[in-house]
């Protein structure tokens, strides 16, 4: 019976996991003696963590200034829309205008920034909220811009469904009838916001930032929210989780359920605070950053978890990608991932985060810390985890079927390194007969590569075209030699 094939089609394949390579056989069935089938050797998963750029904004505005009580938060969404670079975030001293002391960390009003380089932050006057008799600022949502609510734990989204005066949308916890619930709103252009009047989920308590979207593949909102292995309203016993939930509606939400616990291995102090979420661009990967709270420490680390479906989740490194900062420290209270994936600079792919001088609970005791602001954490496009080989290594794709015309790498070599590729005719593949290298395209007639490209067309004696081979099944072999692999990808032209 014949393989189905992977149907890989135009899509990026990132490497989080073998679900694309061959395990191989270690003997081959029948033939005159054993020998071995496509075996991989050399080669494995590796996580790669980010560079930490200075911060995009910081707290230069009277709204913004104070501690950590009062000042920048944690939370934060950054996006790219149509060219523009859009950042809000969890900001607001509410001295004079509500009791901070009541109910910490649930008052809060967002602010925005943008950009149109990357590098140059603007924070507009938008006029939207009255702080200090004024409206002159860039604060977007709180205070009197959406009575009675506030902006904790907000996360804003473009959704491509809606129409054009709810094109964003904007999540966040708020209390109605003395319990705490989902809210949610809409906006035409994603600083003027219209309430909606019900909970989207009435007595759920989600107290750190709640990420949602509307899911193009499935055609619904999803979100992933604050959990609790045990929890009664008023108090926090139990272990912090993160928790999922979808609609078809953005007004209507399920109950979330549990998703993502801490594992085995992790100390016993340990939960997971936040969640930080976003999707791989251009893949069907995710990406989860969630802040782990060390309860002996009082302070918080970004650990890194991918996904095929957004469901299943890996963690590729047992430590934290972003470690806490060491006494002194802009972060040596703890590290915060916001949501949203940007391209800051060709090349380079970025997630806000935000360092706190003081640690989770100082803020009930000291408040004399200053906040930084919003950061930037950096990785080269899709460099989370690659496919590596330090030395000699080499694998085989599953059978697949593409559509394109050419074949592109995102990929990396040392100096004396290099990635050859060959691609076989996999039509009467089995065990005991070698796919056969695609005449013209095998190991001995492909073109080295070398050095450091994030799209890098592969060429076999200076020939790209595989357009004959488009959705018929075929298998990829890679021989790597001091080399890392993020991405491949079939492409049109």
């Amino acid at each position: 019976m014949p393989y189905e094939p992977h149907h890989l089609g135009s899509r990026k394949h990132v490497f989080i996991d073998w679900s694309l390579i061959d395990p191989g056989y270690g003997l081959s069935f029948g033939g005159d003696q054993p020998e071995s089938w496509e075996m991989p050797y050399g080669v494995r998963l590796t996580p790669h963590r980010p560079r930490l750029d200075p911060p995009l904004v910081t707290a230069d505005r009277p709204w913004e200034q104070g501690n950590a009580k009062t000042g920048i938060g944690v939370y934060c969404t950054l996006f790219e829309d149509d060219g523009l670079f859009r950042l809000y975030y969890d900001s607001g001293d509410m001295s004079g205008e509500l009791d901070v002391d009541e109910d910490i960390g649930t008052q809060r009003v967002m602010a925005y920034a943008e950009s149109s380089d990357g590098v140059n932050w603007v924070k507009p006057v938008v006029g939207t909220v009255t702080y200090q008799g004024s409206r002159e600022n860039n604060l977007v949502y709180g205070l009197d811009a959406s009575p009675g609510r506030d902006a904790h734990g907000a996360t804003v989204f473009k959704d491509p469904s809606a129409p054009a005066d709810e094109r964003y949308k904007i999540i966040h916890i708020g209390s109605y009838e003395g319990r705490f619930c989902v809210f949610g709103g809409t906006s035409p252009d994603g600083l003027h916001w219209r309430m909606i009047e019900k909970p989207l989920i009435p007595a759920y308590l989600s107290d750190t930032q709640i990420v949602a979207r509307f899911d193009p593949d499935k055609g619904r909102y999803a979100a992933y929210f604050r959990g609790w292995t045990k929890h009664e309203h008023g108090t926090s016993h139990g272990r912090r989780i993160i928790c999922y939930a979808e609609t078809d509606r953005f007004d209507n939400w399920p109950r979330p359920r549990p998703l993502v616990t801490t594992a085995m291995y992790d100390d016993v102090d340990v939960d997971i605070y936040t969640n930080g979420y976003t999707p791989w661009h251009g893949a069907d990967a995710h990406l989860l950053f969630p802040a782990f709270y060390r309860h002996n420490g009082d302070f918080t680390e970004i650990h890194m978890m991918t996904s095929r479906d957004g469901i299943d989740w890996q963690r590729p490194l047992r430590e934290p990608v972003i470690p806490a900062g060491e006494p002194g420290t802009w972060s040596e209270g703890g590290i915060y991932a916001g949501t949203g994936i940007v391209s800051l600079r060709p090349g380079e792919w970025s997630i806000p985060f935000s360092p706190r001088r003081a640690s989770h609970n100082r803020v009930f005791f000291d408040n004399s810390a200053p906040e930084t602001g919003v950061a930037a954490a950096t990785w080269r496009q899709d460099g989370f985890v690659s496919l590596e080989a330090e030395s000699e290594g080499a694998c085989t794709t599953l059978i697949l079927d593409f559509t394109g015309a050419s074949m592109r790498l995102n990929a990396w070599t040392r100096f004396g390194g290099e990635i050859l590729v060959e691609l076989a005719d996999a039509s009467n593949d089995n065990r005991r007969v070698h796919a056969p290298a695609v005449e013209g395209r095998s190991f001995e007639d492909c073109d080295p590569i070398t050095g450091d490209s994030v799209s890098h067309t592969v060429t076999w004696r200076g020939e790209s075209d595989l357009s004959q081979w488009a959705g018929r099944p075929v298998r990829v072999r890679l021989r790597m030699r001091r080399a890392r692999i993020y991405a491949m990808q079939f492409v049109t032209g």
